[in-house]
């Protein structure tokens, strides 16, 4: 609920409609079967051919963000506040005299760079376990427990006619191919005309040691847009194009399942363990975080189920 909001409170103080394809939408459980496919989505042209559908969200209560654009808006609003970002591999941390923390990386140009601070805030998603054992060997704590996910493949797809527009119907789909492949992609339309789709087109490929290095696989690519293909042969079908086809990794909490909130030690904190959430509830993490930090308790939402 509080993250909810506060999407709703950035998009309107930043212009996120247009910056970052922000907007409220209907979410549904879709089943499509090649046997039955005879009922229709109202007010939902792409999806004239489905075998059931039931909502389980609307506009009250389901969200949408395109999340490399609204990652980059709000990082550009924090730089001209005069946060300095810095884009680099940590490889170091020191305890300074003084009581603060210094910390040592190295750019993807090989130039080493430190900053020095209060708090130091383990928040690097699938990499969190890792980052935290090399830094803080025996002292990691429950930082061990955020493991990388799988690598999940997805795709962006665009109908091949501008006038084929897509509605605000985010879907969660059980599926069954002519050719015996059973699925259950998610399909989320967004506000540009494209449709973004994942769900099921894992690998089991070890985590990389940089973002940069994750690489999509062009089978489980072509899976999805065939499944995509099979849910609304109108839009999705002939013509359609694939724009982007990429993958992930994302940070599993390893023992309860959910999120790691909290103070590791002194002037150490861990936010991640967010699974496929992690864009949803970031603004929410980020406030109680800066409480936590600031005024030592978290006003915002009760995390007492979440601290380490």
């Amino acid at each position: 609920t509080l993250s909810f909001k506060l999407h709703e409170d950035l998009a309107k103080e930043h212009d996120g409609i247009n910056k970052w394809g922000y907007r409220k939408l209907t979410t549904l459980n879709v089943e499509v079967n090649p046997v039955r496919r005879n009922k229709h989505v109202p007010d939902a042209e792409w999806l004239s051919s489905v075998s059931g559908s039931s909502k389980i969200g609307d506009t009250t209560t389901t969200g949408q963000v395109t999340p490399g654009a609204f990652t980059q808006t709000i990082a550009k609003a924090t730089e001209e506040k005069g946060v300095e970002i810095s884009i680099a591999t940590v490889t170091e941390l020191h305890d300074n005299p003084d009581g603060t923390k210094e910390v040592i990386a190295v750019t993807n140009d090989g130039e080493r760079i430190s900053h020095c601070a209060t708090d130091i805030v383990f928040a690097a998603g699938p990499w969190t376990g890792r980052l935290a054992k090399q830094l803080l060997g025996d002292k990691a704590g429950v930082a061990l427990n955020i493991v990388p996910s799988n690598c999940s493949t997805s795709v962006i797809l665009r109908p091949a006619q501008a006038s084929k527009m897509v509605s605000a119907h985010a879907l969660f789909t059980s599926i069954a191919l002519e050719d015996g492949m059973t699925g259950a992609p998610e399909v989320y339309p967004r506000a540009d005309g494209t449709v973004y789709v994942c769900g099921g087109a894992h690998t089991t490929e070890p985590l990389p040691e940089k973002a940069s290095d994750v690489k999509h696989t062009p089978a489980l690519a072509d899976k999805l847009r065939k499944m995509a293909a099979f849910i609304s042969p109108s839009h999705l079908g002939e013509g359609a194009t694939m724009e982007v086809a990429q993958a992930c990794f994302r940070p599993n909490s390893d023992v309860t399942g959910v999120p790691i909130i909290g103070k590791l030690g002194p002037g150490l904190w861990i936010a991640s363990g967010h699974q496929v959430w992690g864009i949803q509830n970031g603004p929410a993490t980020g406030k109680v975080m800066a409480e936590l930090i600031l005024e030592g308790k978290a006003t915002s939402a009760d995390i007492s189920a979440l601290e380490p």
